[in-house]
């Protein structure tokens, strides 16, 4: 069985800025242009008297250039620092999540990747199997966040063998299938394996709190749906069948 390892790696800053870019310009998602500016709130300030997508890109350009610059040697001590806390609890969370998911992690993912970057926010990469992770968390939550975001593959893993029909772009918001997986983590990552290694009280996001279903909040569904289940597989069927994903 693989057992995957996290990489600890600084982001590449042209990489960094691309992705911060998309973020600042993320249609219909304003909390994520929100997120940034308040990390950055000088950032804001310079953007403020942009008029064209191509002027602000160039003041992202060069504003993060600078952090990157200012910040490098914190980027390399945070590499060795998550590294270190990290590897304590690498092998039985990924042994954790292949019982619960009942599924093997892929043989390509015997290395993933978390980039250390200057982005507060922390995407996710499936193909690529890496993600970010922000530079400055202190280190509870840069392991909330790393098991955060190494369930997003192995969950879409166990997804495909199940519903192979399913086009992976439907794995990205806005898609249902997306928003599934975003309210599920607060659910099995409250699973008492995961507890046992590193207790944490996950979440998903707020907004998911107020939808509701039959006048139910919908993430409590899911846990009921979750706790009655007979394995993963017919969690997935019966949590797609309540979203109508």
């Amino acid at each position: 069985m693989v057992i995957p390892k996290v990489k600890f790696i600084v982001c590449p800053l042209d990489e960094s800025i691309d992705v911060i870019n998309t973020f600042l310009n993320f249609e219909n998602t304003t909390k994520w242009s929100k997120t940034i500016s308040t990390v950055y709130p000088q950032l804001k300030n310079e953007l403020k008297d942009c008029r064209t997508k191509k002027e602000r890109k160039k003041v992202v350009s060069s504003f993060f250039t600078n952090e990157f610059h200012k910040n490098s040697s914190l980027l390399n001590k945070k590499i060795t620092i998550f590294q270190k806390e990290w590897d304590k609890i690498n092998d039985e969370i990924m042994i954790a999540f292949s019982e619960i998911i009942e599924t093997n992690w892929l043989k390509e993912d015997k290395i993933i990747q978390a980039r250390i970057s200057l982005n507060p926010i922390c995407p996710r990469y499936l193909e690529k199997r890496t993600f970010d992770l922000y530079y400055k968390e202190n280190i509870k939550t840069m392991k909330a966040i790393t098991i955060h975001e190494l369930l997003h593959f192995i969950y879409f893993d166990k997804w495909k063998k199940i519903f192979p029909k399913d086009d992976i772009s439907k794995f990205e918001a806005p898609n249902k299938i997306w928003h599934l997986s975003e309210m599920v983590p607060k659910i099995i990552l409250n699973d008492k394996k995961i507890q046992h290694i590193f207790k944490y009280p996950f979440s998903s996001y707020k907004e998911y709190d107020s939808y509701l279903i039959n006048g139910k909040p919908v993430v409590y569904g899911l846990q009921e749906i979750y706790e009655n289940r007979k394995n993963f597989t017919d969690f997935l069927k019966k949590s797609r069948k309540f979203v109508d994903c």
